[in-house]
């Protein structure tokens, strides 16, 4: 006994060896597949393999197989999906989902014309219909199989449309009848060398014994299909031939046979996972157990036997597969029914366009003649009126379009003009606001300048008092030189607006080059300049007027910067402009003076080491930015400092990192 089980232990071994090898091959295959076709069809192979001994692992592919072919729209590789995906629910007990698939596979197989799949979509059905006890649904769609295979000479699937036939007798007690099925099932698989079709007739022929009270002849058909399913590593159905031989060992008394075999069927069952196959093995194994008199284990099993009956639920399963076999016959009626109604239709439309294509035609053909006589009779008169409107028309339409032209030209001169007119105004103003500050701010030095001049011809003033006062009068003229300077630059750039020279401008260089105009200016202060502009930064910008702008600013900044203090340039690209900081943390501006720095009203006020201004600077820079599409505003805190923000536009050229270097510190 212990030579026979050790045998067995070591052929199933053998098989799973041989089958390993062979889904490691597959597996191999399918990472080195190339068009989605491929990968389909080894997804396929690869669930069939696992459809012997992994229920689970076989639906895993078949689904990868058919997320492929859907996306790839490989309709035959999705229809052979199908059927894989079908028979993993069927062996697991899940008639439904079963059933759900197998209809699926038949519609595709249907439009392809493909008859393989529907040999095989009608077995497979009959076989859930006869699982799910439908014998009249399960007979019908095996002879539908049947006569296909015939037709088409296919042995293979018609030795299983035979071998399913048998089943159907067999249930139905007709045991004679089974038989001669399994029979002519055999000997069609044996010449095609269908081994897995062969060993479940062999089954089945082995099983049939049991009812004709000839339990023992079934063995060699058994063992033989057991043979069978070793060779192609087919563990569901060697685990139900395993299952038969210890049912007629138990049948025929030899009750260690029967437990032997029986244990190896549970033991294979419960590797599958396939919930129905578990329930036919442990009720085995508790008829057995309790043919032996172990209670206690008798007991186990069907416990075993009861957790996963529970899970089956034939009674819903077979309402769930109802519903979908009447929606399925349901929308075969609509589409066949659809389908007439719209030849119906189809043939109405024609027979009732070619009733209305008579009545058309002869009515064109009357109404033709009439309009001949009609245009015959009125030729000349309408030629003559039709020439006289189209000459109406065109001096119209001439006339109009002239109209147009000239009334478009007034209102463009008159746009224009107003704009002229109202940069005249604005420029008018600006000129006479500049006069006034500089007819103002003039007088005073001329006046001090008369003054010192009387007083030295007179020779009243000691030496000393003339040097201080004539100290005085040169810190007036330096303001009133650069109030002149100023006046200049924005008087030639009055004379020049009509050609502002708008180009890219390296920010970093003309931050240096002002850095030093002023540096004496800042080292006399001990002010530090600072320039954080990168080498690269550009904007767009008139540079003759930028650079007032900028100059003006830095003097400004170093003015009213105290000593120790710095000075920084710096610049913020933002999405549609470049933004240039002037950062100062001198004394800064009361919140009143920030409000009119730009404004009509002019101010001015002393630097920190007592340096007097004009007014001026700051409204010829926000006039001369604003020539270019420039703009000035200020941030300032009294005490803190203030921050001068002049914004240009942006422009997609950058200057070569190379043509500057980078020196922060400039004091």
């Amino acid at each position: 006994m212990r030579i026979t089980l050790l045998l067995l232990v070591l052929l199933f071994s053998g098989s799973l060896y041989a089958q390993s090898k062979l889904i490691d091959s597959l597996l191999g295959e399918l990472s080195k597949a190339e068009t989605d076709s491929a990968r389909v069809m080894l997804n396929c192979s690869l669930s069939k393999q696992y459809a012997l001994t992994d229920a689970v692992k076989s639906k895993e592919y078949g689904q990868a197989a058919y997320d492929l072919a859907t996306a790839a729209g490989f309709e035959v590789g999705r229809a052979k999906a199908l059927t894989l995906l079908g028979n993993s629910a069927l062996v697991m007990g899940d008639y439904g989902k079963a059933m759900e698939h197998y209809f699926q596979a038949l519609a595709l197989g249907k439009q392809l014309n493909d008859t393989a799949t529907l040999i095989s979509s009608y077995i497979n059905l009959g076989n859930v219909y006869n699982k799910i006890q439908d014998s009249k649904r399960a007979i019908n769609h095996y002879l539908l199989a049947t006569a296909l295979a015939q037709k088409a000479n296919d042995t293979i699937r018609l030795g299983s449309a035979y071998n399913n036939l048998g089943d159907i007798y067999e249930d139905q007690g007709k045991y004679s009848t089974a038989l001669n099925y399994y029979k002519q099932a055999t000997k069609l698989q044996e010449g095609a060398g269908d081994k897995k079709g062969w060993a479940i007739s062999l089954l089945n022929i082995g099983n049939i014994h049991l009812h004709l009270g000839q339990a023992e002849h079934g063995l060699p058909y058994l063992f033989k299909s057991v043979s069978l399913n070793e060779e192609i590593q087919n563990d569901m159905i060697k685990m139900a031939a395993l299952g038969k031989i210890a049912e007629i060992y138990l049948a025929t008394g030899n009750k260690a046979k029967a437990l032997r075999y029986a244990q190896q069927s549970f033991d294979m069952a419960k590797k599958t996972e396939s919930t129905k196959k578990i329930v036919e093995a442990s009720l085995l194994m508790q008829k057995v157990y309790a043919a032996l008199n172990n209670y206690k284990q008798s007991y186990e099993y069907l416990s075993i036997y009861t957790k996963h009956k529970e899970e089956l639920d034939n009674e819903s399963r077979a309402r769930v597969e109802a519903e979908i076999t009447a929606k399925y016959e349901i929308a075969q009626k609509e589409q066949e029914n659809q389908r007439l109604k719209a030849e119906q239709e189809k043939q109405a439309a024609e027979i009732q366009y070619q009733h209305y294509t008579l009545i058309l035609e002869g009515t064109i053909i009357l109404l033709m003649l009439v309009l001949l006589i009609v245009l015959f009779l009125g030729w000349q008169r309408q030629r003559a009126a039709y020439a006289k409107l189209q000459d109406a028309h065109y001096l119209m339409q001439t006339q109009n379009a002239e109209i147009t032209a000239q009334r478009n030209e007034i209102s463009t001169q008159a746009k224009v003009l107003q704009e002229q007119n109202e940069r005249l105004g604005r420029h008018d103003a600006f000129k006479n606001k500049v006069f006034t500050i500089i007819s103002h701010d003039l007088r005073g030095p001329f006046y001090s300048i008369k003054s010192i001049l009387g007083l030295a011809q007179a020779r009243t003033l000691p030496e000393a008092d003339v040097k201080r006062i004539f100290n005085l009068l040169g810190r007036d003229m330096d303001v009133a030189m650069a109030m002149l300077d100023n006046v200049l630059i924005w008087a030639k750039a009055q004379l020049e607006e009509s050609c502002i020279k708008v180009e890219p401008v390296n920010l970093h260089r003309i931050a240096e080059e002002n850095m030093e105009l002023v540096r004496s200016q800042a080292n006399d202060k001990g002010v530090k300049l600072l320039n954080y502009v990168t080498p690269g930064a550009t904007a767009l910008a008139d540079k003759e007027r930028l650079n007032f702008v900028l100059r003006n600013l830095l003097t400004n900044a170093v003015k009213f910067s105290y000593p120790g203090g710095q000075v920084s340039f710096k610049v913020e690209e933002q999405a549609d402009k470049v933004v240039v900081l002037v950062s100062d943390n001198g004394k800064g501006m009361s919140p009143a003076n920030v409000a009119n720095l730009f404004s009509e009203r002019r101010f001015t006020t002393l630097g920190t080491s007592g340096e007097k201004g004009t007014g001026l600077g700051l409204m010829l820079c926000r006039e001369l930015l604003e020539s270019f599409s420039g703009q000035i505003s200020v941030q300032s805190e009294d005490g803190k400092g203030s921050v001068f923000a002049v914004s240009l536009p942006r422009t997609s050229i950058e200057v070569s990192h190379e043509e500057v270097q980078l020196e922060p510190e400039l004091a």
